[in-house]
Parts: C-alpha cells; sequence; structure tokens
C-alpha cells in the first residue's frame, strides 16, 4: 500500500546506537566533569547511585502530576540536582552532549536510511518523527548522522514528557497535522512501543526487525499487546540490519 504520512521511530529503526550507562569509566568521566565544571565533589558509584535514584524519583511524581503510564522525564532536570552551584541553560546542554558521548560507542544509520527517506519525500509524501528519547541528546544525534531534514516535523517524548505507547503522544503528531489514519503508517523496531502505538491510534504499522528476535519472540509480544483484535495491517520485514534495502512497505 501507498501511503502518504509515514511517521518513524528513530534508535533502532533509523540510527543504529549503543550506550552503555554502566560503564565505571562513564561515571568516573562524570564525576570529574562535574568537579572541573561546577565545583561538584562526588564519587564515580556515589554520583551513578545519586543520577539512577533522581530519575526514579522524577518518573513517579511526573506519573502522579501527568497520569500517564509511561511518563517520560527530562533529563536535564536531574542534572542540575546534582550539582551544588548554579547553572545555565547552555552548561547544562554541554553537560548532557558529554554524557551521552561518553557513554555511547556506535552511532551510524542502518543501510540505505537516507535513500529510502529522500525516496519517500521525492514522491510527495510526509516524514515525521517521534522518538522516545532526551531533546538534549537526540537534537545533535540526528545532526550528526544528517537525518534532521528529512523530518516535516519531529516529536521527541521529553518534551511531551510521555511516551509511546500512550496514545496521546503519536495522536499530537496526528492531530497537529491533521493526518488520515488510512494514509498513515508507522514504522519501528519495537513491538510495544511502535506497533503498541500504531495499535491504539488506529493505523498500519511495520515492524523492522533489526535487533533480530526470534519468530516466536515477535508473535508472542504481538499478542501481548493485543494485536489480533486490533483492524491494523501490520508488515514485518525480518532482514536485519537491511531493513532498508526492503522496500515493499513503501
Amino acid at each position: 500500500m501507498q501511503y502518504k504520512n509515514y511517521i518513524f521511530d528513530l534508535y533502532g529503526t533509523l540510527i543504529d546506537i549503543h550506550t552503555d550507562e554502566e560503564s565505571i569509566l562513564l561515571w568516573e568521566f562524570m564525576a570529574d566533569y562535574l568537579k572541573r565544571h561546577f565545583n561538584t565533589a562526588t564519587t564515580a558509584p556515589k554520583l551513578k547511585n545519586d543520577y539512577l535514584k533522581l530519575c526514579a524519583d522524577e518518573t513517579k511524581k511526573l506519573a502522579a502530576k501527568n497520569g500517564s503510564k509511561y511518563p517520560e522525564i527530562k533529563i536535564e532536570r536531574v542534572w542540575k540536582k546534582l550539582i551544588s552551584s548554579n547553572c545555565s541553560d547552555n552548561e547544562i546542554k554541554e553537560l548532557c552532549t558529554a554524557f551521552r558521548e561518553k557513554s555511547r560507542d556506535k552511532l551510524v544509520c542502518y543501510n540505505n536510511v537516507q535513500n529510502v527517506l529522500r525516496q519517500i519525500k521525492e514522491t510527495g509524501n510526509n516524514v515525521y518523527l517521534l522518538s522516545n528519547a532526551q531533546r538534549l541528546f537526540t537534537e545533535k544525534e540526528l545532526a550528526d548522522t544528517g537525518l534532521t531534514d528529512f523530518f516535516d516535523d519531529i516529536f521527541i517524548s521529553s518534551d511531551m514528557e510521555i511516551k509511546k505507547p500512550d496514545l496521546a503522544f503519536i495522536n499530537s503528531l496526528i492531530k497537529k497535522h491533521k493526518l488520515d489514519p488510512s494514509a498513515t503508517v508507522m514504522i519501528g523496531n519495537e513491538i510495544k512501543a511502535d506497533i503498541g502505538s500504531a495499535i491504539a491510534a488506529g493505523i498500519d504499522g511495520v515492524y523492522l526487525n533489526t535487533y533480530h528476535h526470534t519468530h516466536e519472540e515477535i508473535v508472542l509480544e504481538l499478542a501481548s499487546i493485543g494485536y489480533s483484535e486490533s483492524n491494523i495491517e501490520l508488515t514485518i520485514i525480518d532482514e536485519g540490519d537491511d531493513c532498508f534495502n526492503k522496500k515493499s512497505w513503501l
């Protein structure tokens, strides 16, 4: 089927990324960063523990505030609480960039991604991004991978403080751009978040098996989100890293 509107997930769908926030080297780096830039003295183990606890606390508070089962905090608020001195928005942005880049050891587009996005645009269709992500991480990673300009609009969960599969997140995009559900498709690599969002919104879905899940795993996940009771059309592309070389879903 030819769609008019293509809503893409980002990580694991368009971008192949790997981060490790468990690495002691990361937390040693960040402890030193806080000392040098903000005169905040701490140790790597304490900083990691404080960070994780604050993330959990902020998530719990946000869920109570907005009532979502899928709250998404703004990570900059966590870091501001970990710094003993006042700091500017630009300083926090630089800190978050340093944290992300130190934690990351892989950031590349999947094969043929840019060609496919370009093809969609050149045929007069719309391309949107709907990503569970942090704005302060994702903006630079979109720029670094050359993807920013392909999108007609970019929706990042930290901006709305909710994330997929919360229906309100994908609906905010659909309503803003007055998308016809019958001409719209959600493309992603996560059954619950991406295909779950498609089911909730009543739009078709494309599942890209970039993480090489088995058929049995996919069937179980689809059952867990009630796919058999839905009316959407689902295409499964089981080509791993070469998902974008198979264009039957365009």
